[in-house]
């Protein structure tokens, strides 16, 4: 029954041209990917331990997030848009991740990242 319905369904919108790009269209499903954007700092250490290390030291707030990255990153570079690794763009990108927090330790195969999102833009609905 479920089969019969599904297929009455969609022959009630290929009927018609206008419900049809209506119903697979992106309007109303926020800005496409490439006008998301974002600006990220991180910390790349190369152990889980280095990471919870530095996570403990931003617990004491002693110091900041960029004093720290100076002396434990071993990142030589900075973030180019799309140069990200997957584990580190699903962090930058999630809805769950919030401005200006401390995210991580999230692993990849270059070591373990501290990331803090510092803003981003596009994704209209989901920020």
């Amino acid at each position: 029954m479920t089969s019969f319905c599904l297929v009455v369904l969609v022959a009630s919108i290929a009927s018609s041209g206008v419900l049809l790009a209506r119903a697979f269209g992106n309007e109303e499903y926020g800005d496409p990917p490439e006008s998301i954007k974002a600006t990220a700092r991180h910390i790349l250490v190369p152990s889980l331990e280095d990471a919870n290390m530095v996570l403990d030291e931003i617990g004491k707030g002693e110091t900041t997030f960029a004093s720290l990255a100076g002396r434990y990153s071993t990142c030589p570079s900075t973030l180019s848009p799309g140069t990200m690794v997957k584990e580190f763009d699903e962090v930058v990108f999630s809805p769950k991740t919030r401005i200006g927090e401390v995210m991580g330790p999230v692993q990849t195969s270059f070591g373990y990242h501290l990331i803090v999102v510092d803003k981003r833009s596009g994704g209209s609905d989901w920020y």
